[in-house]
């Protein structure tokens, strides 16, 4: 499964080019990504979200990658922690993990990336890491940070 889905809404796509080869670049298709400060695309990172990489890094500077920009107005899917989903969990303001490959939200943290707005309905409530319907933070969503 991709770290993050749109679940509903209208996905606009353009076409960024990557930065060089690095741990810090890897991404896979389904991970959030931004850009860095020199317009390249990397992984996102805490509080700075551009869109949905559609396609992994090549690892090969330049290299143009589909990006599925994020709208505050669509709903999408991500992963929880390795931890029982709740009911609880809606209305929660939550956080990702940027793990390569796999993203996860966390409401532990403190950047406000997303609202839960509901339970995936494919996954059984008390699943670990079980998925939740999200709205990003129009503050989180940003071109570069």
């Amino acid at each position: 499964m991709a770290s993050v889905e749109l679940m509903a809404g209208n996905p606009q796509v353009i076409a960024i080019e990557e930065a060089a080869a690095g741990s810090a670049n890897d991404f896979y298709a389904g991970d959030l990504v931004k850009t860095n400060t020199d317009g390249e695309l990397v992984i996102a990172t805490a509080g700075a979200i551009m869109g949905i990489a559609r396609q992994a890094a090549t690892g090969t500077a330049s290299t143009k990658i589909p990006v599925e920009l994020i709208s505050a107005d669509n709903l999408y899917v991500a992963k929880y922690k390795a931890a029982a989903t709740t009911e609880a969990l809606v209305g929660d303001v939550l956080d990702f993990t940027f793990t390569a490959g796999a993203h996860t939200l966390d409401e532990s943290g403190a950047t406000t990336d997303v609202d839960c707005v509901g339970l995936d309905p494919r996954d059984d409530l008390g699943t670990s890491g079980g998925r939740l319907i999200i709205r990003f933070d129009p503050n989180a969503i940003t071109m570069v940070r």
